[in-house]
């Protein structure tokens, strides 16, 4: 898929990860994903080194070091028609501006703010397009907020964007809704709960990418070990494939997904069954 859309803010455009190690986690993502890389001396920002897969961008890797004690991260940028003008708005409705607007050089103006609910996100304001390929194996194909509180982001970010909101779980023990613009589904949410999410786990972005069918989740999840990473949630079924969830050796945490291996709805079992393997359903 390319550049999906770039013109509607509120889509995702682009998608960085922070680390202790730059070189060791180009190495990581290298070795998970069979990434190369692309480096621009003369940009800065931390949007310089920009991953290939099969030759085609699908990621940043910053080139600056986070501090020591920080753990790396993966960073989600959401388009936007105006940064100083959202900038605005996300303090009025409820967030908190971290950075920005900052001016990239020949790539426009980056702004990254904390929602109500303490996740991180950043926004883009593009000066030219940049080409962004999600849907193939080694690259972005689902993002999602992990939340406390569902109901104060679904309003906060449709706010920002005037999403369509659609709840698609029960609400109570499966709280996800998805947000869409224009008819196109664009992101999802998540209310976390204490059945799979430790008290006091930050409010966060979680990233899925697209494992090869041929390899399978559970190969790639084994991968994660071998390359000195972890698996924090071992391989499950869905409705939307089967996901493990991971962390790259420096702290960056993200997902795992084969969309082509998913539970039937007709098929699948009442939320708490004990076949269920969905850790958001048990």
């Amino acid at each position: 898929m390319i550049d999906r859309l770039p013109s509607i803010p509120g889509l995702v455009c682009w998608i960085e990860v922070s680390s202790s190690n730059p070189v060791g986690s180009r190495d990581f993502y290298a070795g998970l994903f069979g990434w190369t890389y692309l480096t621009d001396p003369h940009v800065v920002g931390g949007l310089d080194t920009t991953a290939l897969c099969a030759g085609l961008p699908v990621a940043a890797l910053a080139d600056v070091a986070v501090p020591p004690g920080r753990l790396g991260t993966w960073t989600l940028y959401l388009a936007s028609n105006n940064v100083t003008l959202l900038s605005a708005a996300v303090t009025r409705w409820g967030g908190r501006v971290l950075d920005g607007p900052t001016e990239i050089p020949g790539h426009g103006r980056v702004l990254i703010v904390t929602d109500p609910t303490d996740a991180i996100v950043g926004f883009w304001q593009r000066a030219r397009p940049l080409a962004f390929y999600t849907g193939n194996p080694g690259s972005l194909v689902w993002a999602e907020l992990n939340t406390w509180d569902g109901a104060l982001a679904d309003g906060f970010f449709a706010k920002l964007f005037s999403y369509d909101q659609q709840q698609i779980g029960d609400g109570r023990m499966v709280d996800y809704t998805t947000w869409s613009r224009m008819g196109h589904t664009m992101l999802g949410r998540l209310q976390m709960n204490e059945a799979w999410a430790a008290p006091g786990t930050p409010a966060h972005w979680m990233l899925h990418f697209a494992v090869d069918p041929q390899i399978g989740t559970d190969a790639v999840a084994a991968q994660v070990r071998k390359l000195g990473g972890r698996v924090d949630i071992d391989p499950y079924d869905t409705e939307l494939g089967r996901i493990a969830r991971v962390t790259d050796p420096f702290g960056a945490s993200f997902a795992l997904i084969d969309p082509t291996q998913r539970v039937e709805l007709a098929t699948d079992h009442a939320p708490g069954s004990a076949l269920v393997d969905d850790p958001y359903d048990d």
